[in-house]
C-alpha cells in the first residue's frame, strides 16, 4: 500500500508503537503505483518541524513560498508535514531573480555652462523611474500540527471525513492494535500492523518504506495512501 503527502486538512507527528503478537487473519493486499514526490538533484534540504508553515520556510531562505512550492512540486502548500525535507537549493537565486528589475538609462550629463552673453542652460532634472505596483501578498499556507497520540485522534486527523469507515477496517484487520502480524506468507509477504498491510511487498511500495508497519501513525498514511489511489475506496481490504 502506498503513503503520501496527506492531502485534505489532515496532519500529524511520530508515534512509536510496541511490537506485539497476532491479532488478525491475513489479508492480502496488493499496490500498483507509488505515489512519493521526489526532488531531484537537492544539496541544500530543510527539514520541517511542527509549527512551520511554507511560508515561514521561504522567509528564512530569502525566498517566496510560491517559489519552494514549485521546486518541490508541492501541490497543496498547505498540506506539509513533520520531517518532510524542503529542497531549498535554488530559493534565494530564484528570489533574487524575481525582485530585480529593469535600470532606467541614466539621463546624459548636461555639457558645462561656459560663460557667455546667452543665459545659461538649465540642468535637466534627474530622471525618476515610475514605480511599479507591488502585487498583493498571497494567503499564507496552514501551519503543520502535531498530531493527537491516541489512535482514534489519529484516524480522524489522516482520513477526516472517511474516518469512521477507516476505525472500521482497522477494528476488523487488527482490533485496533499497531502491533498486530500474521505470520501467514503471501508471496514472501506477511499482513503487518494496525491496517494489516503485507510487509515487505507493499509497504515498500510506499513513502513510509523507511519506517515500521508497527508505528501507529506511518500506518495510517500508508491505508490513507491506498485508500485514496484506490479511488476513495476499500477494495483492498478483505474486511469491508
Amino acid at each position: 500500500m502506498g503513503t503520501l503527502s496527506i492531502l485534505g486538512a489532515t496532519l500529524g507527528v511520530s508515534l512509536a508503537a510496541p511490537n506485539m503478537a497476532y491479532a488478525a487473519p491475513a489479508t492480502a493486499h496488493t499496490a500498483t503505483t507509488h505515489t512519493a514526490q521526489a526532488v531531484t538533484s537537492c544539496t541544500n534540504s530543510y527539514k520541517v518541524v511542527a509549527g512551520d508553515t511554507l511560508s515561514q520556510i521561504a522567509k528564512r531562505y530569502t525566498a517566496s513560498w510560491l517559489t519552494l512550492a514549485s521546486i518541490n512540486s508541492i501541490t497543496n502548500p498547505n498540506l506539509i508535514f513533520i520531517n518532510q525535507k524542503i529542497c531549498v537549493d535554488n530559493a534565494t537565486a530564484a528570489r533574487t531573480a524575481s525582485k530585480k528589475a529593469p535600470v532606467a538609462p541614466a539621463a546624459p550629463t548636461p555639457a558645462p555652462v561656459v560663460p557667455t552673453p546667452a543665459p545659461a542652460v538649465p540642468t535637466p532634472a534627474p530622471v525618476v523611474p515610475t514605480p511599479v505596483p507591488a502585487a498583493p501578498p498571497a494567503a499564507a499556507p496552514a501551519p503543520a500540527v502535531a498530531a493527537s497520540s491516541d489512535i482514534n485522534g489519529m484516524i480522524d486527523e489522516i482520513f477526516g471525513s472517511y474516518a469512521a469507515g477507516a476505525k472500521h477496517i482497522a477494528a476488523c484487520e487488527s482490533g485496533m492494535n499497531p502491533g498486530a502480524t500474521n505470520a501467514y506468507s503471501i508471496g514472501g509477504s506477511h499482513a503487518a500492523g494496525l491496517f494489516q498491510i503485507l510487509y515487505p511487498s507493499t509497504w515498500g511500495t510506499t513513502s513510509q518504506a523507511g519506517m515500521s508497519p508497527y508505528d501507529a501513525r506511518a500506518n495510517i498514511i500508508a491505508a490513507h495512501d491506498i485508500f485514496v489511489r484506490d479511488g476513495y475506496s476499500w477494495r483492498e481490504w478483505t474486511c469491508q
